[in-house]
């Protein structure tokens, strides 16, 4: 419930005072570093997610309805951020350990000989992946970092195993064309 005093400072607030947000960060800073830190288990990252949400909040907070207490808007904000950082983490190691499956770091290693720098790479391999239609996307996220097979895929998605089959070959052809430069992803 939001009360007359705290409903003052969400107005402040929302209208770019900055008296009122460096207040709210000194109050709640510290706090929501540790509480993040519960989710992420890494001091910075917690940190990195706090500031991101804190930055988030002076650049929208015009924009902001509170119909909470701003500390639980904050938590929440913090908490959903920590989820999406995990999930993210969760992406990246499958994708490790399927570029360690499938011998892919030689290829890998190679191409940065050849001039690109990993993280220019890596970049450009989520990027291209990031332009296939979200379903297709989704099963060859599924296929290939998650080691699932096509029937699995499609039980989990209530599809034809025929096509999962099809949007992996969609998808496949289409990194192929995006990524044409890259040599060692024609190996998929």
């Amino acid at each position: 419930m939001i009360t007359q005093s705290s409903n003052l400072s969400i107005t402040k607030l929302t209208q770019g005072d900055a008296r009122a947000f460096e207040a709210l960060f000194k109050l709640h800073y510290t706090r929501l570093t540790l509480f993040a830190n519960r989710f992420v288990n890494n001091l910075l990252v917690a940190e990195e997610i706090v500031a991101d949400v804190f930055t988030d909040l002076w650049e929208k907070g015009h924009e902001v309805t509170f119909s909470t207490s701003v500390s639980s808007y904050l938590y929440k904000m913090v908490q959903n951020r920590s989820l999406n950082y995990l999930k993210h983490q969760k992406i990246e190691n499958l994708y490790v350990v399927y570029l360690q499956k499938n011998n892919l770091f030689d290829e890998i290693r190679s191409a940065v000989e050849n001039g690109y720098e990993e993280k220019e790479l890596a970049r450009q391999i989520k990027a291209a992946i990031n332009t296939l239609p979200e379903k297709c996307r989704e099963i060859f996220v599924l296929s290939r970092f998650s080691d699932m097979k096509y029937k699995e895929i499609a039980s989990q998605l209530n599809i034809s195993p025929k096509t999962v089959e099809r949007q992996v070959s969609i998808a496949l052809e289409k990194l192929r064309q995006t990524l044409r430069h890259v040599s060692y992803l024609f190996m998929f």
